[in-house]
């Protein structure tokens, strides 16, 4: 009886173990995924969380925002850091902009789908670009280069001048960009509690109802 109990504690306990590492596990990849799953969950409620008015006025856009979507989902698993960071801070905005405006959101829906598409294709651009860079021998330049120090000397010039031009495009300049087209559509217009169009259905509606009850 004992042994018994023994070996059911005991495969409990193995269990329990196997349960806790994988869960561990899956922790630990979310976690070192999480910039790529803000960007994909955001690229989602882009996608499909908009309400029903908008859903029919957006679905020309829909292949494009899907299209993006992966683009984006892309750079942000493959590209170094802080690309994938950038990018879901990029797409959170983009979502929560859209779902605020209340006079066009079908034309900032398409202006956050090019930055986004602009945003991703430049990175995975530089990281293909440096990939290539950083397999290229310095021996097969040697002799068009006229010896192994100046194609050594050429190749670090290329990598200098991408990695330059990455900083100040995918951190700065890209971003800021993008971030400001999202204040500028946002606050174009005054901030409303409802669409104008919904404002407008309101205000009749209520006039007709007042006039009805008056009676005549």
């Amino acid at each position: 009886m004992n042994d018994t109990i023994t070996v059911i504690s005991d495969a409990l306990r193995a269990a329990l173990t196997w349960e806790l590492n994988g869960l561990l596990a899956l922790i630990y990849v979310a976690w070192a995924h999480v910039a790529l799953l803000v960007t994909a969950a955001a690229c989602g409620w882009l996608l499909w969380g908009l309400p029903e008015g908008r859903r029919e006025t957006g679905a020309g856009q829909r292949p494009w925002l899907l299209g993006t979507g992966i683009l984006a989902c892309l750079a942000a698993a493959l590209a170094p850091a802080p690309v994938p960071l950038l990018l879901a801070a990029m797409t959170v905005a983009g979502s929560l902009a859209v779902r605020a405006d209340r006079f066009n959101p079908d034309a900032l829906r398409w202006r956050i789908v090019g930055g986004l598409a602009l945003y991703a294709a430049a990175s995975l651009a530089y990281l293909g670009y440096g990939g290539y860079l950083s397999g290229l021998d310095a021996a097969a330049w040697a002799e068009a280069l006229g010896g192994q120090g100046e194609a050594q000397a050429a190749l670090a010039q290329g990598r200098a001048f991408v990695s330059t031009l990455a900083t100040w495009g995918l951190w700065l300049i890209l971003p800021l960009g993008y971030f400001s087209l999202l204040a500028q559509g946002v606050l174009v217009h005054p901030p409303l509690p409802a669409r104008p169009q919904e404002t407008i259905t309101a205000v009749r509606t209520r006039g007709v109802s007042g006039d009805t009850r008056r009676g005549p």
